[in-house]
């Protein structure tokens, strides 16, 4: 039985001190979700009870952002505690390599690595989608894993679980996830700490998985009270991707982008129907304004809070619920309606970075400080993810190598260390900063820049770029994002200055922007790097 967590015990306990007091550490990780889908954070649409309790204990962050915009980057940059300007990683890996058993960041501290030659038991439960799935990467112990990266569906699809590969039939991937991790923890004891790396790969919300009607235990319920998701028309950076992804066939797209998109099935279109289908764009398109849609969405979130209330009860029940910290968080958000948008940053020409891409849910539960609610303003980067962990286990004096990240555990312990309140987001051709006042997109390519005041316009509803008395404003955040950047990037993986990735840059390999540019530009590649180790080799 489902049961809501806020009646958990959260009992005080001893400070970090001896290695056998180090907490457990579960790191939930849900996929393509902006913060407007939870209770917590002011939807009163979508059923989110556990997770509005887990704040209600801990502490939430208003002003959390992603380091990217898709999910590869994104969670390279949460395990390692780089941008994807240092790390290499820029879009959604494929799921097939070359080379046996390769790994992105193989050759970077990581988060896992890092605590199990710490003495960590690891897991690594969900998506992975940074390498070769087949056996354990960088650290992990136990490891059951989807081979791909791309949702479809959530059902009859095929998983790795600790070398045996099965397809998962008559049961929701997320219950799944959330099946397995419960049975890590009851395998788990107090003679030695663990961290569960608890990547679901709902709620999605991208195409077709979204536009498909929703099949779970929640649908029935969002059907009869059906989200009040925003309705706008579509975005002129939205048209420009589904021009691009039908070959240039402006006529066709004017058609469809201009109906009414309430259908139950775009094959009922046609051939305009079929186009739909069979393109991502389209069926991107599809989702806006589509009850269907909002039904769908809603219900994986909720399926997701079903998961934070098991994981909650296996602790209780295994008495390690005291000493057991929960992160809950998002590898990117992503846009479901606002701006006539929808999904992440990558369904879009030029790539967006409207606030619902770049800010992402933040929870931290950690039982050994006094109760809350408490509720933070402070902007985080996902890069301060790994040193707040390395800090709540007792490992803050481990230096992550030229990591722009920063420990907030301070703002955990409710002190008030000096902070600098700004935020830096890239995702291939455009980059953002973030402050607590204004927000800065730039990009390459000739390709259009923006600049929100936001503390007059939250919304980012008006771009006033070429506000000739906004002209010192942007001249001093245009300094500090290159300055950051100047700072932080490795020239091998710096876009901006020439640089490339691995595996892939560009979806469907579009690079002749780089290769146009950057004399000598050096395509994507695959390459064997030195594992990262702590440990004498």
């Amino acid at each position: 039985m489902w049961r809501c967590i806020a009646a958990l015990s959260l009992a005080l306990i001893s400070p970090i001190g001896v290695a056998d007091d180090r907490p457990n550490i579960i790191l939930i990780v849900t996929d393509n979700q902006s913060d407007k889908l939870l209770g917590v954070y002011g939807n009163e649409d979508v059923r989110t009870p556990n997770i509005d309790a887990l704040a209600s204990q801990g502490t939430r962050f208003t002003r959390a952002f992603a380091a990217s915009g898709v999910c590869s980057p994104t969670r390279a940059s949460l395990l390692t505690g780089l941008m994807p300007s240092q790390h290499g990683v820029h879009n959604g890996l494929p799921s097939v390599f070359d080379l046996e058993d390769y790994s992105a960041i193989e050759e970077f501290r990581s988060m896992p690595q890092t605590l199990s030659e710490a003495g960590y038991r690891t897991a690594m439960i969900g998506k992975y989608h940074l390498g070769v799935p087949d056996s354990p990467q960088i650290g992990f112990d136990y490891w059951v894993v989807l081979p791909s990266g791309h949702t479809t569906t959530f059902y009859d699809l095929e998983v790795i679980d600790n070398g045996q590969r099965y397809r998962v039939k008559d049961e929701h991937l997320t219950d799944f996830w959330t099946r397995r991790a419960v049975d890590f923890i009851e395998e788990q004891d107090s003679n030695a700490p663990f961290f569960l790396y608890l990547a679901y790969n709902g709620p999605y919300g991208l195409a077709p998985v979204v536009t498909r009607k929703p099949d779970n235990r929640h649908a029935d319920y969002y059907r009869r009270h059906v989200p009040s998701f925003p309705q706008e028309p579509v975005h002129p950076f939205l048209r420009n991707y589904a021009i691009e992804a039908s070959s240039g066939d402006h006529i066709l797209v004017e058609q469809a982008a201009n109906r009414d998109w309430l259908i139950e099935d775009p094959m009922e279109l046609g051939d305009l129907g079929a186009k739909i289908e069979f393109s991502y764009a389209w069926q991107t398109i599809h989702a806006l304004n589509n009850n269907e849609a909002m039904i769908n969405l809603a219900s994986q979130v909720t399926m997701i809070d079903d998961g934070v209330a098991a994981v909650a009860e296996a602790l209780q029940k295994k008495g390690l619920n005291e000493n057991t910290v929960i992160v809950f968080t998002a590898d990117q958000g992503a846009a479901f309606g606002q701006h006539g948008l929808w999904g992440n940053s990558s369904a879009a020409s030029p790539f967006t970075a409207q606030r619902e891409h770049l800010q992402v849910p933040l929870i931290v539960n950690d039982p050994r400080v006094a109760e809350g609610p408490e509720t933070s303003a402070n902007i985080i980067n996902q890069v301060d993810i790994f040193p707040t962990v390395l800090e709540l286990a007792g490992l803050g004096d481990i230096e992550i190598a030229n990591s722009p990240g920063r420990s907030f555990a301070p703002l955990l312990r409710g002190e008030s260390p000096e902070w600098d309140d700004a935020a830096y987001f890239e995702y291939i051709t455009t980059r953002a900063i973030v402050t607590s006042e204004w927000k800065y997109v730039k990009r390459i390519f000739g390709q259009p820049s923006e600049l929100y005041h936001l503390a007059s316009d939250p919304g980012e509803r008006h771009n006033i770029i070429n506000d000739p008395d906004k002209a010192a404003t942007l001249v001093w955040l245009d300094g500090r994002l290159t300055d950051f950047f100047s700072e932080f990037s490795n020239e091998k993986y710096d876009p901006w200055r020439g640089g490339t990735a691995k595996a892939l840059m560009m979806y469907w390999d579009y690079n002749e922007d780089f290769e146009s540019t950057f004399t000598d530009w050096r395509p994507p590649f695959v390459e064997r790097q030195e594992r990262f180790s702590d440990l004498p080799r």
